[in-house]
């Protein structure tokens, strides 16, 4: 049995927990913590206020993450700089 400390989301109480898991069974093992809260600070301290981040995965597929202000000024630019990426496709 691989025990490991990792974090994970739970779709059923919408929170970010951190504890030890079985990585094979997928479980949790023992005690978990929530850090929701402490996940989204960092969250947006990596993914900067007016930003898009491009991040890939395993797979190779690659994912889009925005963070724009949720104003005029803000749904602009990111309509304009979607618009750009995709003349680029």
């Amino acid at each position: 049995m691989a025990i490991k400390n990792g974090i994970g989301y739970s779709p059923l109480t919408e929170k970010v927990y951190l504890g030890k898991q079985n990585t094979e069974k997928r479980i949790w093992v023992g005690e978990k913590k929530d850090i929701t809260n402490d996940f989204i600070a960092v969250s947006f301290e990596y993914f900067e206020q007016n930003t898009i981040r491009e991040i890939g995965s395993s797979d190779g597929s690659k994912n889009l993450f925005i963070n724009i202000k949720n104003d005029k000024a803000g749904l602009e630019r990111i309509i304009k700089n979607l618009t750009k990426r995709l003349s680029k496709c």
